[in-house]
């Protein structure tokens, strides 16, 4: 395993020292928040599904792939036959399967082109919205649903705090919608159903299939996968499934030929007997022909390759073209494997140097070598609106080279990266032989691909400008291939510094940052303890404000377990006290109290300053939920004479919330609204994200009294403003 101070350098490290607490006081969520590793703050409304990136979760691909009609066969009668089968009343869904290559995703793209450009034309009523979404290796299932509800141009404001049920609701709800019919295709749907990582569940997979049996109105759903997720033998199912086995011979036939297979019909529909009429296949011997050199005569009669036409046919061809492909060609293949989506040039060249200082001859041969590649379709190649094209590999080659890692590259590999002036990648001496040797090197280019990431990440918008999940995708992906890499740590103190456990939860990413935390975590990876614990910690409050209870318990008693081993004091008394909001927010005070005080024992030791306010503030909430508003008021006056200084401003506009919210339920109208409308300034000057919902409780409160008594109650209260502040938080509030 790699020495993970190899590439220290690459990141930041995180700092330890600032807090960043940003709770919702209006919502009585409590004074949760951290900063880098301590506090956690999971805020009670969030962004709407159309704020969603399309990007999340692994959802790379928006629309298919372009359909060349010179060499992909139009395939109309089997076009018309799945057309046919999602037009029926009593169909929800179809189910394109097949074995990999067998040319699924082509079908469901040629029936997608069809409608688009019918609907286009007007040829034809089709749906109102059509939506392609190509499932990935991070795809979850509520990811899946926000971004369908996003293509459907449905908000569900608080999505990800829905539960399972809730979400599938949602979507049923849209997918209903008279005179907004869909057909959603869900392309490469095997990687939802085999997720290794059991990421993209949580349960929510068989309620999305067993969806697929309720009345969707007008609205379709198809899928591509390996094999079907439903039961066939069911009587009454609404989904059905067609089989891609082969194509006829007639079109395998003008295939080869389209590839340029200058040979007679005997030979030809010999090569089709051999592949089976399997589309890949059929493809991929073409490219063995071309790279070989050698006659297609030699190859299917020479008993030196009779053992290709032998059992698995598909994979033999990989084997022969792995072996056939040039030093250069070997360097690119290797490269792309690496990758989990389409990637630039420039991409490609940053992973195969390290840091893309790459000539321009060494840029020259790259091109030159996957325009031969991509024309004997072993690469794909995708060009954005800015036409700038990408490139990635068929999940099949991708999947033989991942397995075959070093095959045949003694010689080529180090050859090919000194013909692109390149190095070779820093592997330790004794990962270099055995058995972990091709992990150890695929590790080391997991490395090279981070830097890319990390180096592209710059470009893109600081911290403090951030919108939304599409200005961190780059770092996002930099994690994932840091833990490839095996640099968890590195992977955790990037995920920490850039502050993406704060704004991937404003942002309603919980899923996937689910998905980043669990790839952190241990059999696979390996931390320092603290780091685990926290980890553990902020899994436990996603996990409760998801309302799955028993998962939440178990990450908290794994976080408290380990910050006692290692006497993490402060991140123990963290803990509790997130864990004890989630209890009052549960409706379980008792179970609350218990671990407020518990918490405030064991800060008497620490002394933390930020703690104490933060546990008095929470405490105070519980007794404002069980009315007992004088105790309440108490802990918030000793929690707001603690929170000073510029970086507790915001936990301080929090308190004043919480006691503006009190006084307003007690009556004191003016003195409640002066307090709130001087919380709300502060935090409209201070950028937080979570205001909107003070905003809304205003609005409401205008609404329920009238505009003209409103108005006159606001101009009281501002005018007591100052005498108030002075009263109950301070002199200036502007502190």
């Amino acid at each position: 395993m790699p020495d993970g101070e190899q590439h220290r350098g690459l990141m930041q490290r995180a700092t330890s020292g600032e807090y960043n607490l940003s709770p919702i006081g209006e919502q009585r969520n409590g004074l949760l928040g951290r900063a880098t590793r301590g506090e956690y703050n999971l805020p009670m409304h969030q962004t709407s599904a159309q704020q969603i990136h399309p990007s999340a979760y692994g959802v790379y691909a928006l629309a298919p792939a372009p359909i060349d009609p010179q060499f992909i066969m139009q395939r109309a009668d089997e076009v018309n036959t799945v057309h046919r089968m999602l037009v029926d009343t009593r169909t929800n869904a179809v189910v394109i399967t097949g074995s990999s290559g067998a040319g699924k995703s082509i079908l469901a793209a040629l029936l997608y082109n069809r409608i688009l450009q019918a609907t286009q034309a007007s040829v034809a009523a089709g749906p109102q919205h059509l939506i392609w979404l190509e499932t990935g290796t991070y795809t979850t299932v509520p990811g899946m649903i926000a971004a369908i509800l996003n293509g459907l141009q449905v908000q569900e404001p608080g999505f990800a705090l829905m539960k399972a049920e809730q979400q599938i609701s949602a979507l049923l709800r849209a997918l209903r919608r008279p005179q907004e019919s869909a057909l959603i295709v869900l392309d490469q749907f095997e990687t939802m159903l085999y997720d290794a990582q059991n990421v993209s569940s949580r349960g929510a997979l068989s309620l999305f299939l067993e969806m697929l049996q309720s009345d969707l109105g007008d609205s379709r759903i198809l899928f591509t996968s390996y094999e079907t997720p439903f039961d066939e033998n069911m009587a009454e199912s609404r989904v059905r499934s067609y089989l891609v086995s082969r194509i006829s011979m007639p079109e395998g036939l003008a295939l080869l030929q389209r590839y340029g297979l200058d040979s007679s019909p005997e030979q030809l529909s010999l090569i089709w007997q051999r592949c089976a009429g399997h589309v890949f296949a059929l493809v991929l011997f073409c490219a063995v022909v071309h790279l070989s050199g050698i006659s297609i005569s030699y190859l299917l009669d020479s008993s030196e390759y009779q053992p290709m036409w032998a059992g698995e046919v598909t994979q033999n061809l990989l084997t022969a073209i792995y072996h056939f492909l040039s030093p250069i060609q070997y360097v690119l293949m290797r490269t792309l494997s690496l990758f989990h989506e389409p990637v630039p040039l420039r991409g490609i060249a940053t992973a195969i140097t390290g840091n893309g200082a790459t000539t321009q001859v060494s840029i020259a041969e790259i091109e030159k070598e996957l325009e031969t590649l991509t024309s004997l379709a072993l690469v794909r190649v995708t060009v954005d609106v800015f036409n700038i094209a990408s490139y990635d590999l068929h999940p099949l080659i991708r999947e033989y080279i991942l397995e075959h890692f070093l095959e045949g590259g003694e010689q080529r590999y180090p050859e090919g990266l000194a013909m692109l002036e390149a190095e070779m990648p820093f592997v330790p001496a004794e990962s270099q032989k055995g058995p972990e040797a091709a992990q150890a090197m695929q590790a080391a280019g997991h490395m090279q691909v981070a830097a890319y990431y990390y180096n592209l990440a710059q470009e893109y918008p600081s911290p403090e400008q951030r919108a939304g999940l599409q200005d961190v995708m780059p770092i996002i992906s930099t994690i994932h291939h840091l833990c490839l890499g095996w640099h968890w740590q590195d992977a955790c103190d990037l995920l920490f510094a850039e502050g993406l456990h704060q704004k991937m939860v404003e942002w309603g990413m919980w899923n996937m940052l689910i998905g980043l935390y669990t790839a952190l975590l241990p059999p696979s990876a390996h931390l320092a303890p603290q780091d685990e614990a926290t980890i553990f910690g902020h899994l436990g409050m996603l996990y409760g404000r998801m309302d799955e209870r028993e998962q939440s318990h178990t990450y908290f008693e794994q976080a408290l377990t380990l910050q006692r081993q290692v006497s993490d004091f402060r991140g123990e008394i963290t803990t509790l006290a997130n864990q004890g909001e989630l209890f009052r927010a549960w409706g379980e005070i008792e179970q609350a109290r218990m671990l407020f005080e518990q918490a405030l024992r064991l800060n008497e030791k620490q002394q933390d300053v930020v703690l104490q306010y933060t546990i008095l503030h929470n405490l105070g909430l519980l007794y404002h939920d069980e009315k007992n508003y004088e105790l309440a008021f108490k802990c918030y006056k000793e929690a707001i004479k603690m929170a000073y200084g510029p970086r507790a401003r915001l936990d301080k506009a929090m308190i004043i919330t919480s006691m503006g919210l009190l006084l307003y339920e007690q009556r004191v109208y003016k003195e409640g609204l002066s307090l709130l409308l001087g919380a709300l300034q502060l935090r409209q000057a201070l950028n937080d994200s979570s205001t909107m919902t003070l905003e809304l409780f205003l609005k409401a409160l205008e609404q329920k009294m009238g505009q003209e008594a409103y108005a006159m109650l606001k101009r009281e209260a501002i005018e007591v403003q100052q005498q108030v502040f002075s009263r109950f938080v301070m002199a200036d509030m502007r502190q």
